[in-house]
């Protein structure tokens, strides 16, 4: 039984490193319960974007999917047979596959076992989360697949996109708050009262970030999740006629700026976040702290928006500047005015 144990541990591990080495760094500079809550929820969160991002999946079979998998986590006692019904219908395509995201959907089983060992406390935080995503997630897909049908997937207006940004980010920014709150006892209900002003923005700076970075790859599978509405403020009449060669290169980068200025206003959050987190915390912070500056390095890389056209390739830091974000707050971490100041010098 230990060995057993040990072996889906390690699964868990290796896993994570091979679906994510991005998120891989700040979730193992976690320890003991915490660590192995957020490890799990990350995994279980994998699997269902897996499911939302495969294009070979009709949105019908998507949701069904996704229902599936959330019926695991109605009741604090697992049903097995719940968890043996969602793997009977995983995609055939994904029983022989290669790819480390469907090994993993694959192996749900081996993180259910791993995660019912947690606390009661830990594992209800984990239970309500991945419901409401997979709900979003669902509502999501069946949406785009309607529009894609007719053309472009789109999001009419500016409250769409926090609605998406929130189902598969935002929420997890919440699960966060409440897990560092059970976990830590230099939280107290102040804190985590303070926290919860700003930690749905903690995701979504990382997410509008990426949509951001991502937008001209996005746009290859016919998907713009830049808001329609911010599109006829430029006179366009759609937001993906930004692609086409013939639009005036500031008006484009005008429309991207909306989305980089909306990237900016929740990182300024998230920094509130991170320095109300107690300076004792020092692996919640570093947590918090590495891919909060690693978005706000790439927003700089990006700057008006002008580099996400001109150049052909994707706008990435790069990994020295990775290793000396890491070596910065691994140093600072517990200085609120470095913080402070570091993230004054990346602030346009």
């Amino acid at each position: 039984m230990i060995n057993k144990r040990f072996s889906d541990y390690s699964f868990a591990e290796n896993i994570l490193l091979q679906v994510s080495r991005t998120f891989a760094l700040n979730i193992n500079v976690l320890s003991g319960i915490l660590h192995q809550s957020v490890l799990y929820a990350y995994l279980f969160l994998r699997i269902a974007d897996t499911i939302e991002d495969d294009p070979d999946l009709p949105a019908r079979e998507k949701e069904k999917l996704l229902k599936y998998f959330s019926s695991i986590f109605e009741s604090p006692d697992i049903d097995f047979k719940r968890v043996d019904h969602f793997l009977s219908k995983l995609p055939l395509a994904w029983l022989k596959s290669e790819d480390p995201n469907h090994l993993l959907c694959r192996r749900t089983g081996v993180i259910i076992n791993l995660w019912r060992k947690l606390p009661l406390g830990n594992k209800k935080i984990i239970q309500k989360v991945i419901i409401e995503m997979c709900q979003g997630m669902a509502k999501f897909a069946l949406r785009q697949e309607q529009q894609l049908a007719m053309g472009w997937f789109t999001l009419k207006k500016v409250s769409d996109l926090d609605e998406y940004c929130y189902y598969v980010a935002g929420i997890v920014g919440k699960m966060l708050s409440q897990l560092f709150f059970i976990d830590s006892r230099f939280i107290d209900s102040q804190v985590f009262e303070d926290l919860k002003k700003w930690d749905v923005s903690f995701g979504l700076a990382l997410q509008v970030t990426n949509i951001i970075k991502d937008v001209r790859e996005d746009a290859t599978r016919k998907v713009c999740f830049i808001p329609e509405e911010i599109a006829w403020r430029h006179g366009l009449k759609h937001s993906y006629d930004i692609f086409q060669s013939n639009v005036d290169p500031e008006v484009r980068a005008a429309i991207i700026k909306e989305l980089i200025d909306k990237a900016w206003s929740h990182l300024d959050d998230s920094i509130r976040y991170v320095l109300r987190l107690p300076r004792l915390e020092r692996r919640i912070r570093l947590f918090c702290l590495w891919p909060l500056f690693m978005a706000a390095e790439n927003l700089r890389l990006i700057g008006d928006g002008h580099i996400i056209f001109d150049s052909e390739n994707k706008a990435k830091i790069s990994r020295d500047l990775v290793k000396k974000i890491i070596k910065g707050t691994s140093f600072h971490f517990y200085s609120n005015h470095w913080i402070e100041k570091e993230y004054a010098r990346l602030r346009p």
